[in-house]
């Protein structure tokens, strides 16, 4: 490998993990498109379990998102 040549990297199969998080593009265990996924399924969750209260939700969701606010 020459300066020049950027490394090589191994990609991983998306979803392989379900707790790990989207930070950045490149060679992650999940995808943007899993972790908007999973976020939307957390939002609806978190809102019916503090009952609407968005503030409460705000929070719960910001310490369990698949994303990058969660990370």
């Amino acid at each position: 490998m020459t300066e020049n040549t950027p490394p090589t990297g191994a990609d991983t199969p998306t979803g392989t993990d379900p707790d790990a998080t989207y930070d950045q593009p490149g060679y992650e265990d999940k995808s943007l498109g899993q972790a908007a996924n999973q976020d939307q399924e957390l939002a609806d969750e978190v809102m019916e379990k503090t009952g609407g209260d968005a503030e409460a939700a705000e929070k719960e969701f910001r310490e369990r998102s698949h994303g990058p606010s969660g990370s």
